[in-house]
């Protein structure tokens, strides 16, 4: 009883669905023609109904989500102890609490931290190019801004500044200046995939899930949008990490549904100082 019109409302029915992109319903289509062309063969129908069959001319998408991977905030407290006992301890913390780029923490100098204003500036960014280190400016105009730090921030990046000026002192004339903020013992710039194998063991030693230096800003994100109690704060989360509100807002939806539950219990609130 199968005709062409069934096949042509099959079709039109998985090109609407958005579940299925074109290559995978020219794929459905395709083992049905070769299912009907064996029954042809059988002598089990006269002509494939689907033998001139074309395809939807649109076939519609599937809303995109991107998936995020991000630690809770008891992983995060796991990972920043154990972090805590290495030299880079301090670019870590800022990685996963403030939302730093690998780039943009392999990029900052010294200079680029005010520490009477208590702000750090973020003009460039360190990635690497056909496996060698290449200096940018910058993701975009919203990656170039001055972040303010707080008080914990603050210090934990002083006691890193005298930290390494004992290591400059230890390394005599060995040490290279490089006003580097991430540095190696002898002052050298530290290559992102020496950072990335670096945070790699330090993960794991954290017992904690896989991360890469990407998903320590996505964390940085999440538990911003999370604990934001109004639109505001996801606004300034947004300048924080250089990102666009509209763009913080839909890659982590996931995370507001808290923060809808801080406003609707405010309104609560509302009302009932209305009815007292």
């Amino acid at each position: 009883d199968l005709d062409r019109e069934d096949v042509v409302r099959w079709l039109d029915e998985l090109a609407a669905d958005g579940r299925f992109g074109r290559r995978r319903i020219q794929i459905f289509c395709t083992v049905l023609r070769a299912a009907l062309a064996d029954a042809v063969d059988r002598g089990d129908l006269q002509r494939s109904p689907a033998s001139r069959v074309g395809m939807p001319r649109a076939v519609a998408k599937a809303p995109s989500q991107k998936a995020v991977r991000a630690w809770d905030q008891e992983q995060t407290g796991r990972f920043l102890r154990e972090a805590t006992k290495h030299r880079w301890g301090p670019a870590l913390r800022l990685a996963v609490l403030y939302g730093l780029r690998r780039s943009e923490l392999l990029g900052l100098r010294w200079s680029d931290i005010d520490f009477d204003a208590s702000t750090l500036t973020i003009g460039r960014g360190l990635v690497e190019v056909g496996g060698k280190a290449t200096w940018t400016e910058g993701k975009n105009a919203r990656s170039r801004r001055t972040i303010p730090l707080d008080p914990s921030m603050r210090a934990a990046l002083a006691e890193y500044r005298r930290d390494q000026a004992e290591e400059r002192l230890d390394a005599g004339d060995r040490w290279e200046e490089n006003d580097a903020f991430v540095a190696t013992r002898l002052g050298r710039v530290v290559s992102p995939a020496n950072f990335s194998s670096t945070l790699a063991t330090i993960v794991k030693r954290a017992g904690v899930p896989p991360l890469s230096s990407h998903g320590l800003r996505h964390t940085a994100a999440t538990l911003m949008v999370r604990h934001a109690d109004d639109l505001g704060e996801v606004r300034a989360a947004a300048d924080l990490l250089g990102h666009s509100p509209d763009m913080l807002m839909k890659t982590y939806a996931h995370a507001l549904p808290e923060s809808i539950r801080t406003v609707t219990s405010k309104i609560e609130r509302r009302s009932n100082n209305r009815e007292d």
